[in-house]
């Protein structure tokens, strides 16, 4: 552990803090309000104002600590008054100076720690505002600059402390009628009146002397320039001519009022709304105390102009619980909304509903015109969609280009409550299918529609998280069903929500147990001679058995489980051809192998097909990769500098479903393919007497005029394959010829085919 050093002006430090007045002072609700806003708004454990004494440290506010100090050489706070600027320390455990500090291998744990130094006007570093966690994080910008804000909160409540000053006057006879000033001039004291006087004039808040019935009695020039009065102009005036809602002042009941209410006051630090002499407000702070001498009485007011300090903490405020760019409720203010909503619809019996809203290809726009457009079209969406709600109503940003609307109090029929919901959300939903005109000058036009998931709540008892998941399951449901539509929720929803987690989880642990295997299908050529096999994926569940890929390959797409499933095929599979090359009568065969979008999409697909292929000695010639149509235009050209870097090696593709999807020949003369393979619904389709074979004949038209080979997948038939033959082509797949197998099946079936020609009968 590395203790930390001693600033250079540690010995003037010293008296400065202890000059303020803070240390082992009592709590403060001015600080401690700070530490409580700062708490909530991070989302951290601690928050301290820490203050540096010679060899402790001691808190002056603390949030979420039980102690009240600790010793200075084991404080992080020690390093942090170190910097002028914000001292951060992700993760403790991976910094050498900290990794071995009690307070890191013991209580607190702290993991993250983030510290700005709070100083005097002179410079001065008294302490921190610190903020730790025992998790390790890192600090957004906007949190770092909250950070520089209730530092500086900090520093404006310390430095109006430092301007108290008592006032001492004198012990003389005096007269009572005369301001003060005056009457120590009365004294044969013009040298004392004018030293007084300075005294309050050189006092950066303002004063103001009351009489008890509340007339002005003197006023310091802070008090002059803060509220625009000359001095001769309050002289004798009502304080409520500064302070509008005190009493009036005057002889009868009313001024004994007035008094009774600075007297109320003496002692305590109010906030009290002021007047300027231009009619405006002014947030002040106001602290009374009495001075007495026999009989007679005064009150000096000291007022202290906290605008800056509410305008601060409206910022903080505003930080913590709206969002920056649409200024509607954040997540942490919907939950507040939200479970008010619910306390409010039981007391009343009555139904409330979510609408949980995501834009559709809102990235789209992001990626074409930029983030600052994207960030126009939210806040033009926010407003559309407060437009459309009651007052009583919330709309929310929960994140991204997702809003969140609660709606209260829609009796207590459900079907009622239901039509109003989906009243509702189609009014949103309508609002939001208008063109938005969008960049600096209106350039851009731009549409865009909303997938809305709904549910409805009564009096249930279920967590706020559970309900707005099942929001959000109900808006995926809309989005899946091609979007712009409202979709409410049904617990069939949860039911195979759970099951598709479960079965994730399955696969996570299937990928780490290698759980899979290869099965491989035979391809032949017009004589029905062994060309190639395809290797076809399987997963030996534990209690399903052989489970096939159409049951956990799009799962295993979406949970982003497709990438290291695809290498486990390419590097299981490239190791087989391997083997194949040792047998004299498999060596001569292709291995064909399905590449998913996401894997071809990859920036490292390249070095993984290398790898695998390096790792194995396989044959790249041998390799066949197999991609899917349709693929996005945009994406054609990155996809093909890859197949042209593989093709040089000599590795073959294959279009695989073709027929299926909608790809252009002008992109398929861009992609380096070497063979078409016609989808085997349009095999399927060819035994039908009343069916089509135009698509199939132009397909391979298309094929010889592009210089492609061609294979039908799915030939189950003597019928497919005449039909096949008759149109031109030349190799097929499918169970006539072998169904998918174990490759020590495959192999035995190939070897004991008599002539070559395969007689393979399907066992699967």
């Amino acid at each position: 552990m590395k203790a930390p050093v001693r600033p250079e002006n540690e010995l003037q430090r010293l008296a400065a803090l202890r000059a303020s007045g803070l240390l082992d002072s009592p709590a403060e609700e001015r600080f401690d309000r700070l530490t409580r806003l700062a708490r909530q708004l991070f989302q951290v454990e601690t928050v301290l104002i820490s203050l540096l004494d010679e060899q402790r440290q001691w808190f002056k506010s603390k949030e979420g600590a039980n102690v009240c100090e600790t010793s200075r050489d084991i404080s992080l706070c020690g390093h942090a008054i170190l910097d002028d600027e914000i001292f951060e320390i992700p993760d403790t455990l991976q910094d050498e100076r900290f990794k071995d500090n009690p307070l890191v291998t013991g209580p607190p744990y702290i993991r993250f720690y983030a510290a700005k130094p709070v100083q005097t006007a002179s410079g001065f570093k008294l302490g921190t505002f610190c903020i730790f966690d025992p998790n390790p994080r890192t600090l957004k910008p906007e949190e770092r600059t909250a950070l520089r804000d209730f530092a500086a909160s900090v520093e404006n409540e310390i430095r109006a402390t430092s301007n108290l000053v008592r006032i001492k006057v004198p012990r003389s006879p005096i007269d009572r009628r005369a301001p003060v000033t005056s009457r120590v001039s009365a004294q044969g004291g013009g040298v004392q009146s004018a030293r007084v006087q300075a005294v309050l004039d050189h006092i950066v808040d303002g004063i103001l002397i009351i009489e008890p019935d509340g007339r002005i009695d003197s006023a310091n020039r802070a008090a002059i320039q803060m509220f625009g009065f000359r001095r001769d102009e309050l002289i004798g005036k009502s304080i409520g001519l500064l302070l509008p809602n005190t009493p009036s002042t005057d002889t009868t009941p009313a001024g004994k009022e007035a008094e009774h209410w600075i007297g109320r006051n003496i002692g305590f630090r109010r906030e009290v709304c002021a007047q300027t002499r231009a009619g405006q407000s002014l947030d002040t702070e106001l602290v009374v105390s009495e001075y007495r001498r026999g009989h007679h009485h005064q009150y000096i007011c000291m007022l202290r102009d906290i605008s800056a300090r509410k305008a601060h903490e409206q910022q903080i405020n505003s930080f913590a619980f709206y969002d920056t760019l649409t200024q509607l409720p954040n997540r942490r203010l919907l939950h507040d909304r939200l479970e008010h909503a619910r306390v409010a619809n039981r007391r009343l019996n009555s139904h409330g509903a979510l609408l949980f809203i995501d834009l559709d290809q809102f990235k789209k726009l992001n990626d074409t015109a930029g983030h600052h457009t994207g960030d126009m079209l939210l806040q033009k969406a926010a407003d559309r969609i407060k437009s459309c709600v009651r007052d009583s109503d919330t709309v929310s940003r929960w994140g991204g280009d997702e809003f969140v609307v609660v709606l209260e109090n829609l009796g207590e029929d459900p079907a009622s409550a239901a039509a109003f919901t989906e009243m509702m959300s189609e009014k949103i939903r309508c609002q939001l299918n208008k063109p938005y005109e969008l960049g600096e000058f209106g350039e851009v036009s731009y549409c865009s529609s909303p997938s809305t998931g709904a549910v409805l709540f009564f009096d249930e008892e279920k967590p706020l998280e559970e309900l707005l998941k099942q929001a959000d399951l109900a808006m995926y449901q809309a989005k899946a069903a091609g979007g712009n539509r409202t979709v409410f929720f049904d617990p069939a929803m949860d039911a195979a929500v759970k099951a598709r987690s479960e079965m994730e989880q399955q696969l996570r642990e299937a990928l780490q147990q290698q759980n899979f295997t290869l099965f491989y299908q035979v391809q032949v050529d017009a004589d029905d001679r062994p060309t190639g096999a395809e290797a076809l994926l399987r997963w030996q569940h534990p209690e399903m058995g052989i489970v096939l890929p159409a049951s956990f390959l799009p799962l295993a797409e979406k949970s982003h489980l497709i990438l290291p499933l695809g290498q486990w095929v390419l590097q299981s599979a490239c190791t087989q051809l391997a083997l194949w090359a040792d047998q004299p009568h498999l060596a001569h065969l292709t291995l064909s192998i399905n590449i998913s979008p996401s894997q071809i999409s990859d920036p490292n697909f390249e070095d993984i097909v290398n790898t695998a292929l390096d790792s194995t000695g396989a044959n790249a010639r041998r390799l066949k990769l197999e991609i899917s149509e349709p693929m996005h235009e945009a994406e054609i050209p990155a996809i093909r500098r890859k197949m042209i870097a593989l093709e040089s090696r000599g590795i073959q593709f294959a279009l695989d479903h073709y027929g299926a999807g909608y790809s252009a020949p002008a992109h398929l003369k861009q992609l380096p393919i070497e063979q078409l393979k016609i989808d085997r619904l349009l095999v399927h389709e060819l035994a039908d007497a009343h069916s089509d074979v135009s698509l199939s004949r132009a397909i391979i038209a298309l094929a010889d005029n592009l210089g492609y080979k061609v294979i039908a997948e799915g030939v189950e038939t003597r019928a497919h394959q005449d039909i096949l033959a008759g149109i031109g082509c030349q190799a097929y797949q499918g169970f006539l010829y072998g169904s998918p197998m174990p490759a020590a099946e495959f192999e035995r079936a190939l070897m004991q085919s008599p002539g070559g020609r395969t007689s393979i009968n399907p066992s699967l």
